[in-house]
């Protein structure tokens, strides 16, 4: 029973005497502090972890892996893969003859090509102890395993558009297969001129293909290309929306071409590059030291397109090997603003002295926009095997930048995806191989062999400079 001087110490209000704030301070508090790195306070060492038993993946997974999924693969028997071209029936000559009279000899014409298998690799190791111990989120090596074959996959991924296998000085050859954006045929391309992709551009690239006598079946494109091209799409009302309550919006998954059906493979690998802020790896090249970029009035340029017009253009230039990228040099720009569209401008980069112990194999440069500034986002423009490995040597003597190529622009690759036109040949599946125990440790290596091949490097078709939409 709650005494009369009980009473009297409540006043109705939930509020206490200090002297009874302090007796409440001595009890044990969970805390937030974590007793692993603090040493516990109070009844924070009493406290139990909370750990959630699935792992959260914060990177790319499986499902946007579109284009190693969709590929042909085939075997390779060498480190040398060859094929022949059936170029065409016969000559141009006519067909027609008189009556009784023997025509023209005709013969088909052929042509061998080659490429080089290349080899894709990863080492991983896990320690003997953390075997024994009860880990977090199941096996240690099982998942170490599936991460490497991830990582794999995104490098490979990325390799299938963008590899390059002239990124090598002195003209050898370079440790990456030809990607798509180098193996299709150079009058393939269409340029958007940095407006946004519409059903326009895509038609006449299908019908390019189709005059070349193939069939386009995918598109790959970026994931922003994608929704800028819904975005164009909508108001013209031109989808049918299937009722389904609460539903606002339909995701383009085909377009119908004069050539068939094309099948949209939204990647998020085909995205613009931008420079990284520090080196890739500490195997990398060191910076370049400097570049200048000179504006003349006697190139056959193309500066009047969306975000790249007249003005100012800021670049940085990066070195690279095959162990990653450097961080970027000092950002130079173009003496003399781009006034015409005759206009060019001649870039030249200078290595770093001392040079470091691991020497650059090729250069990135990388551009504004139109006036962008010196702090503005630059973007890759072009790529080269460096013409110099000597400490302060010259390692672009005068790349001649016509605007060809556009800043903040996207790529688009639309073609006939069939084993007779395009294929990535393997001499060896994705492999997992055990490596020597020397320490306690388990160590391995996953690899795989292989390169690709487009057949017909007019079946295909490559949209530069898509824009965006400004909303």
């Amino acid at each position: 029973m709650v005494g009369m001087k009980d009473y009297e110490n409540m006043d109705g209000f939930g509020l206490s005497t200090w002297e009874e704030v302090a007796e409440l301070n001595k009890a044990l508090a969970a805390g937030y502090d974590i007793p692993a790195t603090s040493g516990g306070v109070s009844g924070s060492a009493l406290r139990v972890e909370s750990l959630e038993a699935s792992l959260k993946v914060i990177t790319y997974q499986m499902q946007h892996i579109k284009f190693w999924q969709k590929i042909p693969k085939l075997p390779a028997y060498s480190t040398i893969e060859e094929y022949n071209q059936l170029v065409n029936y016969g000559g141009l000559s006519g067909a027609f003859t008189p009556e009784g009279e023997l025509g023209e000899y005709e013969d088909a014409t052929y042509a061998r090509q080659k490429s080089f298998v290349k080899y894709v690799q990863t080492v991983r190791k896990v320690t003997h102890p953390l075997t024994l111990v009860r880990a977090a989120h199941g096996d240690v090596v099982g998942n170490e395993i599936r991460n490497g074959i991830m990582w794999m996959l995104g490098q490979i991924e990325s390799a299938l558009y963008w590899g390059n296998s002239a990124l090598r000085p002195s003209a050898a050859e370079g440790y990456q297969w030809d990607g798509i954006n180098k193996l299709i045929d150079s009058t393939m391309v269409i340029d958007a001129g940095g407006d946004p992709l519409s059903e326009d551009v895509i038609e006449t690239a299908s019908n390019t293909i189709i005059e070349n006598y193939g069939y386009p079946t995918d598109i790959f494109i970026g994931t922003r290309p994608l929704a800028d091209l819904a975005k164009v799409m909508f108001p013209k009302e031109r989808i049918i929306v299937p009722y389904r309550e609460g539903q606002v919006g339909v995701p383009l998954n085909t377009f119908a071409s004069q050539g068939g059906i094309l099948a949209f493979n939204p990647d998020v690998f085909l995205r613009k590059i931008t420079p990284p802020s520090v080196a890739t790896s500490t195997k990398a090249p060191s910076a370049p030291a400097s570049g200048t970029a000179t504006k003349a009035s006697t190139g056959s340029g193309a500066w009047t397109k969306t975000n790249n017009g007249w003005g100012t253009y800021y670049y940085v230039a990066t070195a690279g090997n095959r162990y990653g990228e450097s961080a970027p040099c000092t950002a130079f720009y173009n003496s003399g603003a781009v006034v015409a569209d005759d206009d060019k401008i001649t870039v030249a980069v200078t290595l770093d002295s001392p040079i470091g112990t691991y020497l650059p194999e090729y250069i990135n440069i990388y551009r504004t926009v139109g006036n962008g500034g010196s702090t503005g986002t630059k973007y890759l423009v072009h790529q080269m095997a460096t013409e110099s490995q000597a400490a302060g040597g010259t390692a672009v003597t005068g790349w001649v930048d016509t605007n060809s190529i556009c800043a903040n622009v996207h790529k688009v690759f639309i073609g006939e995806l069939t084993p007779q036109v395009i294929a990535f040949k393997q001499l060896a599946p994705m492999m997992k191989m055990d490596l020597a125990v020397i320490e306690p440790s388990i160590r391995w290596l996953q690899l795989l062999y292989g390169t690709m091949q487009i057949y017909a490097p007019k079946k295909w078709c490559i949209v530069k400079n898509v824009g965006e939409t400004t909303v």
